[in-house]
């Protein structure tokens, strides 16, 4: 019988305030010395393990777990590698799985030789304070702390309560919780063995008690008796393809029963969504983290009429950028809960406070949040269904924070054009065979050619224009528009008779009705204060910002009387003629600048 020696550690004790595998409190109140000594520890075991393995975080938790463990027995010394596959530590069968699958006898040989210089607490320490976001492949992806702490407020778990994370990972968000809330049940589903056991072992050591699963949380619906929770946290992987969901796509099938649309859905944002809501109880409450584009594009506005309709959105906030250690794709985290008449929409895109690494949110950020689910304010609204029906179910603040905008003479801009089209749709290769060294009367335009609002003078030239893409050269005075990437940029074509312009497929050309508008009318309001805001309200997309043409048709445009426009293009022109001499004047200058050593030198 392996014998234990009977004490527990002072710092577990201290540990179990506060989860101190995120450096918080905890660790500060450690002294200088005790921190540099368990980093010292980490180092020389990563030196011992080789350093190089992207799971290398993991295997340190389990390897310093594993010497926590070996420390204290009465001869710590004799125990060896086999001593621990016979099962002679009392371990979980998943951790004994992991530790076989992470050690050999070599490594846990070259390990035991720190037993004599570290004592059983700095083990335990170095198990819960290896930075895993540095060291470990799946590090990057754990919900940053200040998250965590915003969905816990959010959710406020009582006593009593069944609570789950159905994607736990390391176990940040339950250890948190338990620590606030040690009365309630706690249930955490990770697909990924490693990570399980490393949220099993970081729990043991901080004495939270967890009911934890190496599973697919999809497969909870298979189970004869669902299983239901009074509060449910999912951080669940961002911009997953639904082919790549795997048992996921029943909870598709059951969403395309009630509307078969939902099957053209790109991403899984709202299958999991679905996850959550399934397993939520009829007075519950669950947080999930999505893409912010999957509140607002086209693709997703029937799924989200499904969980508006349904009463199943409760709240929806634009989180900050820079919030996540793996991506920069804006994010935004939706509150669940039934029987909803209306949505809160918040933007707490701008409330956080800015770190070198990834921002945070402070707790008076926090506190700020949460008061804006409670009452409208200036980053805050409660949008009825009727309005989210007018909206193809947007769930953005900034697309319901300002009433449509009225102008005097305004009309949707589909009334003033004439014809819409994107760019040729060519390949490079395509591209390529067309270009020419020499200079012709046929040109190619892409977005890099558009600055300041004006035409490069320099665009390449083309040999010949493929007659299928003709109709993709632009006329005079059409106006062009970005399709993607906001802010977008804005231009009038001025061709030559003999000219031909080939326009990128990124662009749209835009010819507009010149008995009711004038081109540079329609570009001088869209590069105003009130045209570009008005862009961003029809602009879809996270990765890609973009505009779709339907959208862009019924963009509201002022059309004011032609003397009134006349005015203002008069202006216009006559500032983008300003800008144009600067450029020269600015060339000049700085070939004057370029040829001043080399004159010097001759002279």
């Amino acid at each position: 019988m392996v014998q234990y020696k009977c004490h527990r550690t002072k710092w577990l004790s201290i540990a179990r305030k506060g989860n101190s595998m995120y450096y918080k409190n905890e660790i500060r109140s450690t002294p200088k010395e005790k921190k540099e000594q368990v980093q010292r520890l980490i180092d020389e075991m990563i030196s011992k393990l080789g350093g190089t393995s992207e799971s290398i975080g993991s295997t340190v938790v389990v390897s310093a777990y594993l010497l926590h463990k070996v420390s204290q027995l009465v001869a710590p010394d004799l125990f060896c590698y086999a001593d621990i596959q016979k099962g002679k530590l009392n371990l979980s069968p998943d951790v004994l799985v992991v530790a076989d699958q992470e050690l050999d006898e070599r490594r846990w040989e070259s390990l035991r030789e720190m037993l004599p210089k570290f004592s059983s607490d700095e083990f335990a320490m170095a198990a819960l304070l290896v930075d895993l976001t540095a060291y470990e492949k799946y590090g990057p992806h754990m919900t940053p702390d200040s998250v965590t702490r915003l969905a816990q407020e959010i959710l406020q778990i009582r006593n009593g309560d069944c609570v789950a994370d159905l994607g736990c990972g390391y176990g940040g968000f339950l250890n948190t919780a338990a620590d606030v809330c040690p009365n309630a049940e706690y249930f955490g589903y990770e697909i990924d063995l490693v990570c399980k056991v490393v949220a099993e072992i970081r729990a043991e050591l901080l004495g939270s008690h967890l009911k934890l699963e190496a599973r697919d949380a999809f497969t909870l619906l298979e189970e004869q008796e669902r299983p239901i929770f009074d509060r449910v946290f999912f951080n669940y992987p961002f911009g997953m393809k639904l082919r790549h969901l795997g048992t996921g796509n029943k909870v598709l099938e059951a969403l395309t029963q009630e509307d078969p649309a939902a099957s053209k859905a790109t991403s899984s944002d709202w299958v999991y969504n679905a996850l959550l809501c399934s397993v939520m109880g009829g007075e519950g409450k669950a947080v999930g983290i999505m893409t912010n584009g999957s509140t607002s594009n086209s693709i997703d506005a029937t799924m989200r009429q499904y969980f508006v309709e349904n009463g199943l959105v409760e709240a929806v906030i634009a989180l900050p950028p820079r919030m996540f250690y793996a991506t920069n794709i804006p994010t935004t985290m939706v509150v669940f809960s039934h029987h909803n008449d209306a949505v809160r929409l918040v933007d707490a895109s701008r409330i956080f406070e800015p770190g070198r690494r990834l921002n945070t949110f402070s707790e008076e950020n926090i506190r700020e949040i949460l008061d804006s689910l409670d009452c409208d304010n200036d980053h805050s609204k409660l949008v009825s269904k009727d309005d989210l029906r007018n909206k193809e179910y947007t769930l953005s603040f900034s697309s319901h924070s300002e009433e449509t905008l009225a102008f005097e003479h305004g009309m949707p801009f589909e009334q003033v054009i004439k014809s819409i089209s994107r760019g040729a749709p060519c390949t490079a290769k395509q591209l390529d065979s067309m270009v020419s060294d020499k200079p012709t009367n046929m040109q190619y335009l892409m977005l890099s050619n558009i600055q300041n609002g004006m035409l490069d003078n320099q665009l390449p030239y083309l040999d010949y224009i493929d007659p299928k893409y003709e109709k993709y050269c632009l006329k005079n005075n059409s106006l062009i528009l970005s399709k993607n990437g906001y802010p977008y940029k804005v231009a009038v074509a001025s061709i030559a008779e003999s000219q031909k312009i080939l326009a990128n497929g990124n662009l749209y050309i835009i010819e507009l009705d010149e008995s009711k508008v004038n081109p540079y009318y329609i570009k001088a309001f869209l590069e105003s204060k009130q045209g570009i805001s008005a862009l961003k309200r029809i602009t879809v997309g996270a990765t890609i910002p973009s505009i779709g043409v339907d959208k862009l048709k019924k963009l509201m445009v002022p059309v004011p009387p032609m003397e009134e426009q006349m005015s203002v293009v008069e202006k216009y022109q006559q500032t983008l003629w300003e800008i144009d001499q600067l450029k020269k004047k600015i060339a000049q200058a700085t070939d004057r600048l370029q040829r001043i050593f080399d004159e010097e030198k001759k002279m």
